[in-house]
């Protein structure tokens, strides 16, 4: 053993060694000193003063890792959510759902199709487009991920606001603590979180950072003893946004400085080189992150729930698994609601409220709309993701308004750093916006996008609001007109129905306070009287717009002039098609409550929605009926809502199978219809009572 780099005390007695004295300088480790050609009488003391201040204590770096494990399983089991109380915790596993992860950076039409789809063909497109490439957490490090196939040291996980990135880097701790993930190449997982490091100050080495079960001196023995196997995942780089550091970067674990240089030694490897890095950010600080991260790296990007995700988190959600399917059946038959489930926060939002609700499904003292969540969503993201005053938010609420604002007409979704509003192209993180490089012949151009055109379509709608009554007047009177025109307008109808939701006083309540503006009432008055005018005039098809008005007086919620409405509709006796594809149940019995007569429901629904509709039916003079299932118990609902001297154009049940007995029931109740116009029914076996009924059925004539 070379003695040159220790201090050393021997003091020398006769011929032998009877005292000596080894200890290790900071920075220095003594390893299994060999002592040759000498004989040694006495004691021999070696101690180790890695950490100036700390008592040495030799412990074996397995049971300090197995006791961390420990203290991780009990802190990192539970989760808590933006509306709990005080000792108020979900098991994270009853909310956990692996998202979707791709290693690609998406092009511009990709990203332009997924952004302008909705609904099942939203989640279809994307992931069509990602097909085999989904990216499970134990193939984060995989060498496949890799450049040239090398296992990467660093992996960027970008997501945007609300993607679930803090929820899935707490599930790779957890699932690391109970042996379940990663148990092979890692055998430590510090978890650094940058929203409390922003908040440090003064200086401190890396050991005090990693704040945990472990004493400093059983951090510093695991982070020496085993470099090259471990993991540390800094969550949220984006609230840091650190750039490259201009002063020289402490270099060694226990060396003391700012946070801030900490973290950014770590990050490129000055410290802890032999380690690996798991970094989660939002897009906008990626290019900063990529400029100071260690190599090899490789991208990745979370991309919030697939279809099949969302499904799984409601069941995990309820308890009750008949209350879970209700709820998301509800929730997907609203193509807008259903398409912003891919964010996880959206799904926690949702089933809150359901929740709250329950199985009932009555709207107490809260109301759920599709606005509604829409704004729940925003404040809840700007309340747990920035420290901006009430006046602060609603400046940037409207400048993100005003973006989304001038690409509506054009059909826009895509937008250069020129054509951001000056007040948040300044700002270092800009919330609800996407940043990305697109590919421009020989260099990268910065491009920024809403999560979805959902979003940009709620801006757009949100900046009427907040601008000035007098812009606010002229600005709604054009897109109004502009919606008049007919179909080719169409895209402009969303905006139309957010505003509608927007002048909900509720709903306004939420964004303005107690004190809302005088906007609002302008712009209500100037709705109903767009509304009257469009059921007079009736320019468009006539199932489309009966759903579009339906939902806008539903987001509106105003009783009153959900009542002038009606009676204009039934004065005129327009010969309306209730259509339920793109429309669920409490939606239209809201809208037909204040409804005496209805000419006509074309509805395409299942047995459970029968039980609702029925008032509705009773008091309709022609039926166009299409269920998905049907069976005997549901018959005598059926034929009390059937009643008698009305037109029956349409009634399906081939996917019910019924008994002779319901069978005779629905043709008798039938023969005593004014008109009867197609008829499929699933028969178990045919009885000549059956064909005796079917033969004295009124025929539906051909001018219908």
């Amino acid at each position: 053993m070379d003695m040159s780099n220790y201090d050393k005390e021997e003091n020398l007695e006769h011929h032998g060694v009877s005292k000596i004295s080894i200890s290790a300088q900071n920075g220095s480790n003594i390893l299994a000193p060999v002592l040759l050609n000498s004989t040694v009488r006495g004691n021999i003391n070696i101690s180790n003063n890695y950490f100036q201040g700390h008592a040495a204590e030799i412990t074996d770096t397995s049971s300090l890792i197995t006791e961390y494990k420990k203290s991780l399983l009990s802190e990192y089991a539970y989760i808590t959510e933006y509306t709990s109380r005080a000792g108020e915790q979900v098991l994270l596993n009853d909310r956990y759902i692996d998202p979707l992860i791709v290693q690609k950076h998406r092009e511009t039409k990709e990203r332009e199709n997924e952004m302008c789809s909705r609904g099942e063909r939203f989640f279809n497109t994307r992931e069509s487009n990602q097909r085999n490439q989904n990216i499970s957490l134990d193939r984060l490090f995989g060498p496949e991920n890799g450049s040239k196939k090398v296992t990467p040291r660093a992996v960027i996980l970008q997501g945007d606001s609300g993607s679930g990135k803090s929820i899935t880097a707490q599930k790779i701790v957890l699932d690391w603590a109970s042996g379940e993930l990663y148990a092979r190449l890692f055998d430590v997982v510090f978890h650094l979180r940058c929203k409390e490091l922003s908040g440090l100050s003064g200086e401190m080495s890396l050991v005090d950072l990693l704040d945990c079960s472990l004493t400093p001196n059983e951090i510093g023995q695991i982070l020496k003893d085993t470099p090259q196997r471990i993991l540390f995942i800094i969550d949220g780089f984006d609230e840091l946004m650190l750039s490259a550091p201009k002063e020289s970067l402490p270099p060694k674990p226990v060396i003391k400085s700012h946070p801030l240089a900490i973290v950014c030694s770590l990050l490129k490897g000055r410290m802890m080189r032999e380690s690996f890095l798991l970094v989660t950010t939002r897009s906008n600080a990626v290019d900063n992150l990529e400029n100071i991260l260690k190599k090899p790296q490789c991208f990745m990007e979370i991309m919030g729930f697939s279809e099949k995700g969302v499904s799984e988190y409601f069941q995990r959600f309820f308890e009750d698994e008949e209350f879970s399917s209700q709820v998301y059946e509800q929730v997907k038959v609203h193509e807008m609601l259903y398409t912003a489930c891919f964010i996880p926060v959206i799904c926690w939002i949702i089933c809150t409220i359901f929740k709250r609700k329950g199985k009932d499904g009555v709207v107490t003292s809260e109301l759920t709309t599709t606005t509604s969540i829409f704004v729940d969503f925003v404040f809840t993201l700007l309340k747990h993701h920035s420290s901006w005053s009430q006046q602060e938010e609603l400046d940037l609420l409207k400048n993100l308004g005003q973006l989304a604002e001038s690409g509506m007409p054009k059909r826009q979704v895509l937008f250069s750093r020129n054509d951001l509003p000056k007040a948040i192209s300044d700002l270092p993180n800009i919330p609800f916006l996407c940043t990305f490089r697109q590919q421009e012949r020989t260099y990268l151009k910065e491009m920024f996008g809403f999560m979805h055109l959902s979003f940009q379509e709620f801006f757009t709608a949100l900046f009427y609001v907040l601008t000035d009554e007098a812009d606010a007047e002229i600005k709604i009177k054009e897109l109004l007109e502009s919606a008049s025109y007919g179909r080719r307008n169409e895209h402009l109808f969303p905006v139309i129905r957010f505003l509608f939701g927007l002048s909900n006083k509720k709903v306004s309540c939420l964004i303005l306070g107690e004190n809302p503006r005088s906007t609002s009432s302008v712009i209500r008055t100037q709705l109903e009287k767009w509304l009257s005018k469009v059921i007079q005039k009736n320019p468009m098809d006539t199932v489309y717009m009966s759903d579009f008005i339906l939902q806008c007086l539903y987001e509106l919620h105003d009783r009153n002039i959900l009542k002038n409405v009606m009676k204009i509709w039934e004065r005129l006796g327009i010969n309306i098609h209730w259509s339920l594809k793109g429309i669920d149940c409490q939606v239209v019995m809201y809208c037909l409550q204040y409804s005496s007569r209805i000419i006509r429901m074309e509805v395409k629904c299942n047995a459970k929605d029968l039980k609702m509709l029925h008032p509705a039916l009773c008091r309709c003079t022609t039926l166009w009926l299409d269920f998905d299932s049907i069976s005997d118990t549901d018959v005598n609902l059926l034929t009390s809502a059937l009643g008698r001297r009305k037109n029956v154009h349409y009634l399906n049940m081939e996917n019910g199978s019924l008994s002779d007995e319901s069978v005779q029931k629905i043709l008798k109740t039938l023969s005593g219809q004014t008109s009867v116009g197609n008829i499929r029914l699933v028969l178990r076996s045919i009885s000549n009572a059956n064909i005796d009924l079917t033969m004295i059925l009124p025929c539906k004539r051909d001018d219908g």
